[in-house]
């Protein structure tokens, strides 16, 4: 597999910056028998007419969405947009638009659409798809990985959820020339590739006051422990009635583990709406009942901290497969962390310029939740959705 990313400013011209892009990848890479394109802009930027336009100027598909902040070799950019493509003579790309997800029969769609980017005869070549998620749909997050690996039998997922600038009006997923506001993006790649993942939660500090979700059914939680969601929280001492929970609570997410299943990888929560009047809470992702719940308080040396271990974990792996050439790192990092970072919304931008290895090409994107896979059993990866996190993928 080889790559090359390429970077524009431009925002308002479609047509100049999908030049500017394709001319960029074009001295920077030749085009193998397959390739596919893969754009992260911010939401001002004309995503479906840039990639329609890159479809014309490369003749490959761009799938993608909007981001709150982009990521590449220089680190973190706002009002940019990175473009990515992947070629290689030995793997093949398959790419699709799901059909609406606001419909009722959401979970087959996600399905149809996970089987339409899947070989019908895989054999033994290894797989990895990328998921671009629509952002306000009304149900968990937890039901893309869940449907994808259903559908698949597991093959891993790197992903996330189109975000915008926190307005959540104006995030979008594209695909060569249209636009969607709900419809799930997929890209399968089957072949000669060997994907490795690496995700850090930040887990060092907490309000230290555990108690057991026992009233909650999905995304939706009543009760934790005795008291209403709302109480547990108020209890804490945080302030409950504001006008934005998803703001207001960005650096309180909440940790969920799991206590029955020896290695699991704690699951990182945050709130995405507060109910008054029967003092419930609801989530981005699942909340499990049984599950034993925290709120951590998380600051920027945290974040930078996470990503510094993260970034060396998955270089560590590589290391582990000497005959095959990495040549791409994407890293899908959560809003809630860019907005914690505040005015040093770069620091995590730093840290991978300094830690990236030369000849590796990065891009990435801040998501309003991650997919990836955080634990193996029996070798097999599972597909888990994510908020807080930051999150690696290296073909």
């Amino acid at each position: 597999m080889k790559s090359a990313t390429a970077f524009t400013t431009e925002l308002d011209d479609a047509t100049k910056a999908a030049g500017q892009l394709a001319d960029s990848i074009g001295e920077r890479l030749v085009l193998m028998k397959n390739a596919v394109g893969i754009l992260f802009c911010d939401a001002d930027m004309d995503g479906a007419a840039v990639t329609e336009e890159l479809h014309r100027l490369l003749g490959i598909e761009v799938a993608g969405m909007t981001t709150l902040g982009i990521l590449d070799k220089d680190g973190h950019h706002e009002a940019a947009a990175v473009f990515t493509v992947l070629t290689a003579d030995d793997c093949v790309f398959c790419i699709t638009a799901s059909e609406s997800l606001a419909e009722s029969n959401f979970e087959q769609r996600i399905v149809e659409s996970a089987k339409s980017v899947s070989p019908e005869n895989p054999g033994g070549m290894n797989g990895l798809i990328f998921a671009f998620c629509p952002n306000g749909m009304p149900f968990s997050g937890d039901i893309y990985p869940d449907m994808l690996s259903k559908a698949t039998g597991g093959v891993p997922v790197i992903g996330g959820v189109a975000s915008d600038d926190y307005d959540f009006t104006r995030a979008r997923v594209f695909l060569s020339g249209k636009e969607y506001r709900d419809s799930l993006i997929l890209a399968g790649v089957w072949g000669n590739i060997k994907p490795i993942f690496s995700i850090k939660h930040v887990t060092s500090r907490f309000a230290e006051r555990i108690r057991r979700v026992t009233d909650a059914e999905g995304n939706h939680v009543r009760k934790v422990g005795e008291e209403t969601f709302i109480q547990y929280l108020e209890n804490f001492g945080l302030k409950t009635d504001v006008p934005d929970p998803v703001l207001a609570f960005t650096a309180y997410p909440m940790m969920l583990t799991n206590v029955d299943i020896e290695d699991e990888v704690p699951l990182m929560r945050h709130i995405a709406g507060l109910n008054h009047e029967d003092g419930s809470g609801t989530f981005f992702g699942d909340v499990p009942v049984g599950a034993l719940a925290n709120i951590c308080l998380i600051n920027k040396n945290d974040l930078t901290a996470a990503c510094r271990e993260s970034m060396d974990a998955i270089l560590q792996e590589s290391a582990e497969y000497p005959g095959y050439e990495y040549s791409t790192l994407f890293c899908m990092s959560c809003c809630g962390r860019a907005m914690i970072l505040g005015s040093d919304s770069y620091a995590e931008g730093r840290v991978l310029t300094e830690m990236r290895p030369d000849g590796l090409v990065l891009t990435g994107a801040y998501c309003l939740g991650e997919i990836c896979p955080t634990r193996y059993k029996d070798g097999v990866a599972v597909n888990r959705f994510h908020n807080c996190s930051i999150t690696f993928c290296m073909v």
